[in-house]
Order: structure tokens, then C-alpha cells, then sequence
């Protein structure tokens, strides 16, 4: 099944792309329930480290770019149809992902963790979670390094990338997976992680296949124009120390 939607994404991709940059303005999608990335502030805005990384690549190419709040399960059919010109929401590069879209240049190179009751001992070996019930977004590299990994646990899947953290602390799940720097960031400093921990492994793309080779912004394979302008914006912020600066903003250890 998984095949088959990703071979009529692929099919659509060359039905509809056009090899010419977006037109302006260009739309960027972002799922805003992923808080320190992407998320909704109390005013109503887009606010968090992708959606800054995204404004300063449009601001440094002159870029007219709209960024918008997406449904994570409708944005790559909606980049992949035109509804977007790009996507920009922690998304990691796979084979599989590679075969529908392009990516930019990666932009980072995240570490994934379990998040526990902290004093709770887990086995993470084969069979270790067991009777266990984990909480992931779906459709991620989460889903799927659990889903292989670990399939003798109970796999509660959530559309919104916050949702399971309210199943940890409900009581109703034991574990959930995330990016460690999400977990940190937006859990374990709230009042809410108060007796939370990260627990297990420190797992990336070298370690599995599932976690991909980085993170990067999503574009139509045909939009070779914008491919080419957000490579180079990504470039003149790593040269310039902007990237540097918005990486302390958001993960610096204080």
C-alpha cells in the first residue's frame, strides 16, 4: 500500500512539476505543531526555528514567500499537486522521500531519544518493550524505527506532533519518540516534563536507515529555479554566521 501511494505521488510529481522557479509569491508549508521548530504562538503566528531558518533564506534571496500552517499528512500531496512550493517542517531525507520530492542542501543532523517517567527502567533490546505503549507522530522516521524495531509494542500514532505528549503524561502511554532536541526544548523545560526523562539511545541516520540522512527543506522535483535560490540562501547563512546564531537562539544549553 505504502509502495503504491508513494509510486502515484512520484507519477503526479512529473505530471505537475515545471522546471521553472515558483511563482511569487511561494508558498512554504510548515506543520505548526512542533514546538521549539514550528508552532502557533499566543497571537496567532508562526513562530520557531524553521520558519525563521525559512524567512531569512527568502530575505537573503529576496524571495516573496508565504509561509502557512499545514495538516502534516497533506503536505507532501500538496507539494508533490502544486498546492506548495516548498516544505520546510524537520523533514528528513530518504530514499523513499527522495523518489517523490527534492531537497535542499541539509540543514542539520538531528539526534533521536525516548522520552519515560524518569526512574523507569525500559530494555530496548529485542522484545525489551514488550506490553509497552509508545506514542509517535505518524508518518515519521519515529513511526517508522518503531514500527521495525520494536513491533512487539503497543504503537499509538498521532497526527500532531505535540498530541503524544499528552498521552505520556495522561498516563495512557509509557514511552514516546522524538527528536531529542524536541523533547528537550519543548517538554522536558516545561512544568510538564516535570518527572520526564530522555531514556535509551541516542539513535541517528548512522545508526538506522529509517532516521535518513539529515534534515532539509522539501521542494517539487521539477522547481530546479528554487531549488538553486535556496541552496544558495542556505550557503550565505552558513557563511555569514546567521545559522550559527539561530541554532544558540534556539538550542543553546542555558
Amino acid at each position: 500500500m505504502k509502495k503504491n501511494l508513494l509510486a502515484g505521488l512520484a507519477l503526479s510529481a512529473l505530471l505537475f512539476g515545471t522546471s521553472a522557479a515558483a511563482q511569487n509569491p511561494i508558498t512554504i508549508a510548515t506543520d505548526a505543531t512542533f514546538p521549539p521548530f514550528e508552532s502557533i504562538d499566543a497571537q496567532g503566528k508562526l513562530v520557531g526555528y524553521d520558519v525563521e531558518l525559512m524567512q531569512a533564506i527568502c530575505d537573503e534571496m529576496q524571495l516573496d514567500c508565504n509561509i502557512i500552517n499545514a495538516a502534516w499528512d497533506g503536505m507532501i500531496p500538496g507539494l508533490v499537486s502544486r498546492k506548495y512550493d516548498a516544505l520546510i517542517s524537520q523533514l528528513t531525507v530518504t530514499d523513499a522521500r527522495r523518489r517523490i520530492m527534492a531537497f535542499s542542501d541539509i540543514y542539520s543532523h538531528p539526534v533521536f531519544r525516548f522520552v519515560g517517567r524518569q526512574g523507569e527502567e525500559y530494555d530496548f533490546g529485542p522484545d525489551g518493550l514488550k506490553g509497552k505503549v509508545v506514542a509517535v507522530q505518524t508518518g515519521t522516521p519515529m513511526d517508522a524505527y518503531v514500527t521495525k524495531y520494536h513491533p512487539e509494542a503497543t504503537i499509538k500514532r498521532y497526527d500532531a506532533g505535540s498530541a503524544a505528549y499528552l498521552e505520556l503524561t495522561g498516563g495512557r502511554a509509557d514511552l514516546h519518540m522524538s527528536y531529542e532536541a524536541q523533547i528537550i526544548h519543548s517538554f522536558l523545560k516545561t512544568p510538564q516534563g516535570e518527572g520526564y526523562a530522555l531514556v535509551g539511545p541516542r539513535l541517528s541516520g548512522q545508526d538506522a536507515p529509517e532516521f535518513g540522512e539529515g534534515v532539509a527543506i522539501a521542494l517539487n522535483k521539477r522547481s530546479t529555479e528554487l531549488l538553486a535560490s535556496i541552496n544558495e540562501g542556505l550557503a550565505r547563512l552558513r557563511a555569514n554566521g546567521k545559522l550559527d546564531a539561530l541554532d544558540a537562539k534556539y538550542f543553546s544549553a542555558d
